[in-house]
């Protein structure tokens, strides 16, 4: 992704000007995007020009029946509590000034190249503000539990049990947040956490509890969908959140004042492209209990 200060002039393209031969693959940036924006939020709510930039989501509290054993007991009027959680949308933006001898100089579509590139940048940025979203604040149902980062044994003792605690332990926060009346549906986590769950052993076997797909990816832990992604934290040793379950329903959201708008604009005086995107969006928390997390303790 570009820099607001990086100019893509002749310098910079030199190595797509060709000296001798080109092949027609071109290789785009590394980055992980697109794994939890929109996937994995209660809400995708689209705020107005004019109507400020915070979204207030409202909530009630849960209310508890009366239970009357008087024949002629009545009941008291309780109030219902109501609260409300905020989102703030902020300004996401890429930039890039392309000199139009460099773009004609250059075999390849440059513009296309780095549009693409800006659009995973921003997708990138989501992910990584959810990943911080959903993992700040405090938590209702914590499970700890010793998975080796370092070790990349996959025939030792150590491997499948390793599998074995991170399987329980996010069997363990589902069926706790079960237990509060809550709908877990999905669990974030690293690929190198996954990585233990792909390890076959039959001294700890899962079954269908643990599903591929037809290309060998996992999909599903005891009924949850599984999302990994790289935005989510490494595993690196002690106190590193491991896993986060969450019932999507309820536990984030996001606003969008402004779609990503791409706009282009010719100086003619000095044959360059200002190269340009815009996005408003914000993302924030809801419901606290709505999650629960896997850690190395």
């Amino acid at each position: 992704m570009k820099t607001l200060t990086e100019l893509t002039d002749t310098t910079a393209l030199a190595t797509w000007i060709p000296t001798e031969q080109f092949a027609d693959l071109i290789l785009d940036g590394v980055v992980c995007y697109g794994h939890l924006a929109g996937k994995v939020t209660a809400l995708e709510y689209d705020l107005q020009a004019g109507q400020g930039d915070t979204v207030n989501i409202r909530a009630i509290a849960a209310r508890t029946a009366q239970s009357i054993t008087d024949a002629c007991g009545c009941l008291t009027a309780t109030s219902s509590t109501f609260s409300e959680y905020t989102i703030d949308v902020g300004k996401l933006g890429d930039y890039d000034l392309m000199c139009g001898i460099s773009i004609w100089q250059a075999k390849g579509n440059v513009k296309s190249a780095v549009l693409y590139e800006m659009s995973k940048g921003l997708a990138h940025a989501q992910d990584a503000a959810l990943w911080t979203a959903m993992t700040n604040g405090a938590w209702s149902y914590t499970a700890l539990t010793t998975v080796s980062c370092n070790s990349t044994s996959t025939t030792s003792a150590f491997c499948c049990a390793f599998a074995f605690n991170l399987f329980n332990s996010i069997v363990s926060i589902k069926q706790q947040m079960k237990g509060a009346c809550y709908e877990p549906d999905t669990v974030v986590l690293s690929p190198t956490v996954a990585k233990w769950l792909y390890y076959k052993d039959y001294t700890y076997p899962m079954g269908g509890m643990v599903k591929f797909n037809d290309k060998g990816d996992l999909i599903e832990i005891d009924g949850l969908n599984v999302i990994e992604t790289g935005s989510a934290t490494a595993c690196s040793g002690s106190k590193v959140t491991l896993a986060v379950i969450l019932d999507s329903r309820r536990a984030l959201g996001e606003v969008y004042g402004k779609r990503p708008a791409f706009s282009e604009f010719y100086e003619n005086n000095c044959d360059r492209y200002r190269e340009v995107v815009w996005m408003y969006w914000g993302c924030g928390r809801l419901d606290p209990a709505a999650k629960g997390r896997v850690m190395n303790p």
